[in-house]
């Protein structure tokens, strides 16, 4: 069967797995995660100054899903959820999504939420809001795969990151390697830290583009191996490898990490970690070093017997970090050819 690209990313730990259904959109439960902490409910203070309505109108209110959830991929991906989960009948449609029903998902289910716009899926402004409503011990993630930087601009991080547990973006695309006014904005927004049990929000910049009506994520090598004279090459990257305008002043940490992948089947031969390990020589010059072990000296010399078969995918990241709010990773991910 043939995998997607991301099946590499969830190797790799930056992507946990996604169950698909048909057309555009995909949730995914993974029971290994631990349980995250209360999500903080988002209070709508102009609805407070407003009259109380009667028990009629508040069941036509809650009833009226797309004014309490107006995202129409993320009412799909919760309407698959309920329905795999057995809280809703098979055939069932959005509508009977209710802000109660959401509140009675138990706390052993973790609901994560791809917004895939290669597949269909949208990225509105409010693209969160109606997820405060799920049981607030259900731990909530959105991950966020996108080419299109003008609808990140829109979106509202302070929303975003208040009704879920964690999020992600993954911004795909084969020039453009970073737009700061991205990382500007989710500063701008101040968002508020939820501690070290949580994991930060990351926004990866993939040099690669997504074929087959988004099923496949085709890494774009940018930098070329040469491992005729050596199994073991140093790898010598800057950040222009990277994202174009970069600032390290404004990042509390800054490095590169890679791993080895195998094409056919996106299958990590050496993990991160196990791969090359880069050391900043000097401002925005990095070097990489392979150690030569049983473990990499095994893999290399399958490399070297079909190098059109393999890629090293290198991840260099920043993390943002005033000291007041939530840190945000910027990560930018590049590939690698071998050449014999």
């Amino acid at each position: 069967m043939k995998k997607s690209m991301l099946t590499a990313l969830i190797a790799l730990g930056l992507i946990t797995p996604i169950l698909t259904n048909t057309g555009a959109s995909a949730a995914e439960f993974n029971q290994n995660e631990p349980n995250a902490s209360a999500i903080i409910p988002k209070i709508n203070q102009q609805q407070q100054k407003l009259p109380k309505l009667s028990e009629k109108q508040l069941k036509i209110q809650d009833s009226d899903i797309e004014t309490w959830m107006p995202n129409p991929t993320v009412r799909e991906l919760m309407l698959n959820f309920l329905i795999k989960r057995g809280y809703l009948p098979e055939g069932s449609s959005v509508n009977e999504i209710t802000k109660d029903l959401l509140g009675s998902i138990k706390p052993s289910d973790i609901i994560i939420l791809e917004i895939n716009t290669f597949a269909g899926g949208q990225i509105t402004p409010n693209l969160s809001e109606g997820l405060q409503y799920i049981n607030p011990e259900v731990s909530v993630g959105i991950d966020i795969i996108d080419a299109d930087d003008s609808q990140l601009l829109k979106l509202d991080f302070a929303e975003l990151h208040q009704n879920v547990d964690q999020w992600d973006i993954y911004i795909v695309n084969p020039n453009k390697i970073a737009n700061q006014q991205i990382m500007q904005k989710v500063s701008d927004a101040k968002l508020p830290a939820k501690g070290e049990s949580y994991q930060n929000p990351t926004i990866y910049y993939v040099k690669a583009n997504f074929t087959d009506n988004g099923t496949n994520l085709t890494p774009i090598p940018s930098k070329t191996i040469d491992i005729s004279k050596s199994l073991f090459p140093t790898i010598n990257l800057t950040d222009n490898d990277f994202w174009r305008e970069i600032d390290h002043t404004k990042s509390s940490y800054h490095g590169i990490t890679s791993a080895l992948i195998r094409k056919d089947n996106f299958f990590t031969i050496l993990p991160i970690g196990s791969y090359y390990i880069f050391t900043e020589l000097s401002e925005g010059n990095y070097s990489g070093n392979l150690s030569e072990t049983e473990l990499t000296l095994n893999a290399m010399n399958k490399v070297a017997k079909n190098p059109q078969n393999y890629y090293a995918w290198i991840l260099a990241t920043e993390d943002y970090n005033d000291g007041q709010h939530q840190d945000v990773v910027l990560g930018s991910i590049i590939y690698a050819e071998y050449q014999k």
